[in-house]
């Protein structure tokens, strides 16, 4: 085995290393003031944020749009126009005034916001309806409706009038993440020599392949593949072209192969997706930047003093304008191109930058390509932006949940009866048309082992709730074999280092069998036994000491010890031990006794599909 310079191989225990910070979640509303200015602005100006009722439109059905007035704002006249031709509305497009339907009190700037109805007609299916706002001051002068915040142009918006609906296999789906880089070089190869967890490990596509048996034995359904287009990093988000695949990772026909044995298996296979940004190496951009005159240079924000906008000012990532024509053409035939090749659909990284318009032209070429593609977003922000892709996206990845589980299960910030109540309303908020992968960690953050200081107890607990949800469960790689890291991601300087969670894949003797074994048991109960992600749940127990219980339909229940202490508890009759975390113990038939930090679910015999 080769040892990177840095001192870590890829089997070294590095758990609890290193005391862990306070949970870090990536995204703009990460913190409590990025949440209060950004109250405070949507509180201020114009909004629309792709408020549409129905979310989702069918043929047929008109559309109400909403916008909100904000107590800095007065509107003399405001009117929506639209087009259903492909093309963007000008003063010749169509319109239709809006209205002010409910006036509120703002506690937070302590002033009034009004809320503005309008109505688009009814449409055709297949129609993609782009609109706009024309707002007026009471003086007559125009105001814009969701301002870019580096042009103060105003944004776009569209959405698609159709049936679809999200493809039924992604309902069963077990996902599995994998950071391409750290998964498994060729065959027979072994992993580079590095001197940093910037560099580059080796993983390759064929390594992937020549371990498809060994994620079909773990029971996965759909393989999430990261960036393998060129790029100069080792994550690959930032890519330089999106019609190739990075040479340290294979060939256009490695994928091909990757997805051809993959389907053979019966496993689905999603690409990541960049459409927000690109690589400052990328060819377009290298000509827009030198090039002012360019065409290529609307592709692009370009600002005063040379610079550009960019991925959270990271000047290495350029934000691509989405909007603009010849850009979307380019990420839509991209997009196309994969789904020919055979990729089933994409994760979309950091959703929320590219526009509405985009997002629902976006699916809706997608679609055409393959009926039964996938699209499933990064939004690291609030419940109601995430609802308001419905129909634009077929759903988001649920770092809301994500947060719940970690300040349940790892840092023990709520209990019971808090955890229950986020998870009851979070469930109910969102539509059945629109999923929500699940997932514990990712390549963003500390993994969950790090976090909980190695105890592996708390990784079981945490991964039998999220496997019992009704949204399709997500395994970032090597979790499912002890897989942590050796640094936490945060370091004494305040930096942090995303790469920390990104060691590469334990393999042989160097994997956790015990947790492997556990994996495997319980992604076999979840794909046999449908009833317990699929049926109605009812809270039985939920103690301040951290014991936790529901019933789930008539004939299972789930039962969570998160404490310190051995705890006993009543079941009903006729249940039996179908999955415990760890040792556990049914007495007399009634009596369930969980160790410290163990869980179980309990079924009734024969109890199916």
């Amino acid at each position: 085995m080769t040892i990177p310079a840095d001192g870590i191989a890829p089997g070294d225990d590095t758990s609890g290393l290193a005391s862990v910070t306070a949970d870090f979640i990536f995204g703009t509303l990460a913190t409590d003031d990025q949440r209060l200015n950004n109250l405070r602005d949507r509180a201020r100006g114009l909004h629309h944020d792709g408020h549409i009722t129905p979310r989702d439109p069918a043929p047929g059905q008109a559309v109400e749009v909403h916008v909100t007035v904000g107590v800095d704002t007065s509107i003399g006249a405001l009117a929506v126009a639209w087009t259903t031709n492909g093309s963007e509305p000008d003063e010749t497009a169509p319109s239709s005034p809006l209205f002010p339907v409910e006036t509120s009190w703002d506690m937070l700037l302590w002033g009034y916001v009004t809320r503005w109805t309008g109505e688009l007609p009814a449409q055709p299916g297949s129609t993609l309806v782009r609109y706009r706002f024309v707002a007026e001051s009471p003086n007559g002068e125009l105001i814009t409706v969701d301002p870019d915040p580096f042009t103060g142009n105003p944004a776009r918006f569209a959405y698609a009038v159709d049936d679809e609906r999200v493809p039924e296999w992604v309902r069963e789906a077990v996902i599995y993440h994998i950071f391409v880089d750290r998964f498994a070089p060729d065959p027979g190869e072994d992993w580079q020599h590095t001197t940093s967890l910037d560099g580059f490990y080796g993983g390759t596509l064929r390594g992937i392949t020549a371990h498809l048996p060994y994620l079909v034995d773990l029971g996965v359904t759909c393989l999430w593949l990261s960036p393998v287009f060129p790029s100069p990093s080792h994550h690959g988000y930032d890519a330089t072209d999106y019609f190739a695949i990075e040479p340290r990772l294979g060939t256009e026909n490695d994928l091909r192969d990757l997805i051809a044995e993959a389907h053979d298996h019966g496993l689905r296979v999603l690409l990541d997706f960049v459409a927000n940004h690109a690589s400052n190496e990328h060819p377009i951009f290298t000509h827009a930047r030198d090039h002012p005159a360019s065409p290529e240079r609307e592709w692009f924000t370009f600002l005063d003093g040379g610079t550009y906008r960019s991925f959270f000012g990271v000047g290495t990532m350029p934000q691509i304008n989405t909007d603009h024509p010849a850009a979307r053409d380019y990420l839509l035939d991209a997009a196309r191109y994969w789904l020919d090749a055979g990729v089933d659909g994409f994760r979309l990284d950091y959703a929320n930058g590219p526009s509405h318009a985009f997002w629902a032209a976006f699916r809706q070429e997608t679609r055409a390509a393959n009926p039964d593609s996938l699209t499933i977003g990064e939004v690291v922000e609030s419940a109601e932006l995430k609802a308001s892709y419905l129909g634009r996206l077929d759903g988001t990845l649920d770092f809301l949940l994500l947060q719940q589980l970690r300040a349940f299960f790892a840092f023990d910030l709520i209990d019971p009866a808090a955890f229950h109540r986020f998870l009851e309303r979070h469930l109910a908020y969102f539509p059945a048309d629109f999923t929500l992968p699940s997932f514990l960690d990712n390549h963003d953050m500390n993994r969950f082992l790090w976090v909980v200081g190695g105890d592996k107890r708390r990784l079981k607990l945490a991964a039998l709730l999220q496997f019992s949800l009704p949204h399709s469960p997500v395994i970032y790689y090597g979790t499912e074999v002890g897989l942590s890291q050796r640094h936490d991601l945060e370091y004494p300087d305040g930096s942090r280092r995303m790469e920390e969670s990104r060691l590469p894949m334990r393999w042989g003797a160097d994997q956790d069998k015990d947790l492997h074994t556990f994996y495997r048991r319980l992604i076999a109960l979840r794909r046999a036994h449908p009833t317990i992600w699929q049926a109605a749940r009812r809270p039985l127990i939920l103690d301040e000491s951290g014991l936790y219980v529901v019933e789930i339909g008539d004939a299972a229940i789930l039962a969570l010890n998160r404490s310190d202490a051995e705890v006993s508890t009543r079941v009903p009759t006729g249940l039996a031990l179908a999955l415990p975390t760890d040792p556990a113990d049914v007495r007399d038939g009634t009596s369930l006794v969980l160790p410290p930090s163990t869980g179980a679910v309990l079924m009734a015999p024969g109890l199916g599909r």
